[in-house]
């Protein structure tokens, strides 16, 4: 049986706290008994002995109390309880419904301004119509209605020859509520 490191060290310890104990007590004993042998008088010895004795029974009829853990408080518990500890109680956060994160393109990290920088042009044919939008790094990405585009969930809502409309969702204080704005982007003619 392997024992724990933690019990060896208690078990180690609690031996060398006996050990200690009747290490004293022979010391007390043994110098009890040297000093009659000095020439001083028995009565003293006497006197001594019962003193001993005195000292043994306090040693070992000392009363003990016992804590339960249970009844005492935590000391790493902060005092003042944060806000939002009290805020989030067990049941609020069973009511909470946890969405996992969504991995966003590149696309839908841009900007407007950037977006507007990037416009490069239109491709079309007889079915549909096609941008071609460029990022900072000079990557090409090529859009098409219905595509998510901007920070601010956009989509791409048409395409022309000229120009490109993105619906995206603004902050409306009036209505505290967002609300679907169409900002146009314009192609950018070189010169």
């Amino acid at each position: 049986m392997a024992l724990k490191k933690g019990n060896f060290l208690k078990g180690f310890w609690i031996g060398v706290l006996v050990f200690g104990i009747v290490i004293l007590l022979f010391s007390i004993t043994s110098f009890a008994t040297e000093n009659p042998e000095e020439g001083n008088d028995p009565s003293e010895s006497v006197q001594d002995q019962s003193d001993m004795n005195k000292i043994r029974e306090s040693l070992f009829e000392k009363e003990f109390r016992y804590y339960y853990v249970s009844s005492l408080p935590n000391p790493f518990y902060p005092f003042v309880k944060p806000v939002q500890e009290e805020a989030t109680s067990k049941e609020k956060l069973e009511d909470l419904v946890f969405v996992e994160p969504v991995l966003l393109t590149p696309l839908q990290k841009m900007e407007l301004g950037e977006i507007e920088r990037g416009f490069k042009g239109v491709l079309w044919s007889d079915r549909d119509k096609k941008a071609i939008i460029e990022d900072s790094t000079g990557k090409g990405y090529i859009v098409s209605v219905g595509t998510p585009i901007g920070n601010q969930d956009g989509v791409v809502s048409a395409i022309f020859e000229d120009r490109l409309i993105i619906r995206q969702k603004v902050w409306d204080k009036k209505a505290k509520d967002f609300v679907d704005e169409e900002v146009i982007v314009k192609l950018r003619k070189l010169d």
